[in-house]
This record gives C-alpha cells, structure tokens and sequence, in this order.
C-alpha cells in the first residue's frame, strides 16, 4: 500500500518593513544634479526637485513591493506596524550624465533585506541603470528619471520577492515524507 502525501502548507506571506533612503552625499537636497566630467557633480541653477529624491522614491519603492503581491503587507516607517523583513535603501546616485550623446540620467540604489528578528542581513543588491535622455536639457534629465527610476524599482521587487522566497524555504524545517509504506 502506498501512503499518500499531503500538499505542504506554505508559511504565511512575510511582512516588509520599508525603511525611508538614505542619499549619499550629494544626493540629499532638491538640487537636480548633473556630471560633464568623471567626479565633478554640478547642479542646474533654475531647477530643482520638488522634494529630495529620497523622499520622492520612498511611496513608489513601496508601491512597486505592494504591485508585487509577494508580502502580506509592506509598511513604510515610520510605524507602529511589526514585521518579518526590513528594507534598508540608499540612493547611491541620481545624476543626468552629460558625458555621452545622447545624455542619460544614471540611478544607482544599494538595497538590503534584514530579518527583524536576527537582525541578520538575508540578501543585498545594488541597482546601477542608466536611461537615455530624450532632450539635452532639465526637463528630458527629469523624463529619464522617471524611466530609470521605474526600471530600477521593477528589479528591486524581483529582488525582493526571491530573498523573501529563499527565506521561507530555508525556514522551512526539513522532514522526510515517505513515499511507500513498508511491506507488512
């Protein structure tokens, strides 16, 4: 006689909890900044983001994570919400690269999936993607920002939802099932 295996219950969708970005120096004002030369950041005189960009992508890294149904909820701090995971954030760069033709605006985000009970750092990545700019100008850098932003924040949810699905399946203990009863 054969015994029969029972579906496995998968453990309960984990909750994230989303840190605000940080910027590295230089990134951390409104000022829309721009490179002609390796190492020489340089800023547009008459224009300027309406917010920091690490404020500004805080709401869409949280709405590309909810878009993602992979977490039973994503929470953004701060909050009194407990949760499974963390996601540490730094906007490594945003700049509108003049040295090529056509322009790009470069995004680099470093991002860092903690396990809140362990503190343990389960996975990192960091996202370097560049969009071409449709016009040499302020307005085409903030157009391409957006692109590259967007790009950026589909692959931080794929990375996302995998660290969170290695997770479970490391957490998920171990247990032999068997597949035939013994002989009588």
């Amino acid at each position: 006689a054969t015994a029969s295996i029972q579906g496995a219950v998968l453990p309960a969708a984990p909750t994230l909890i989303v840190n605000p970005p940080h910027a590295a120096a230089g990134f951390d004002s409104q000022r829309i900044i721009y490179v002609r030369q390796d190492h020489k950041l340089e800023y547009f005189a008459h224009s300027e983001w309406v917010d920091t960009p690490a404020r500004m992508v805080a709401p869409l890294i949280v709405a590309a994570l909810e878009r993602s149904a992979t977490f039973r909820a994503v929470v953004l701090t701060p909050s009194a919400a407990a949760g499974d995971l963390r996601l540490d954030t730094e906007i490594v760069r945003l700049q509108h690269d003049f040295g090529g033709r056509p322009s790009g605006v470069r995004f680099t985000l470093r991002a860092y999936i903690v396990e809140n009970t362990t503190r343990r750092v389960v996975a990192w990545r960091e996202f370097d993607q560049t969009v071409a700019a449709a016009s040499e100008d302020p307005y085409g850098g903030v157009v391409a920002a957006n692109r590259v932003v967007a790009a950026v924040l589909l692959r931080l949810a794929a990375f996302c939802a995998q660290a969170a699905g290695a997770r479970a399946a490391s957490s998920t203990p171990a247990r032999s099932i068997p597949l035939a009863a013994p002989a009588p």
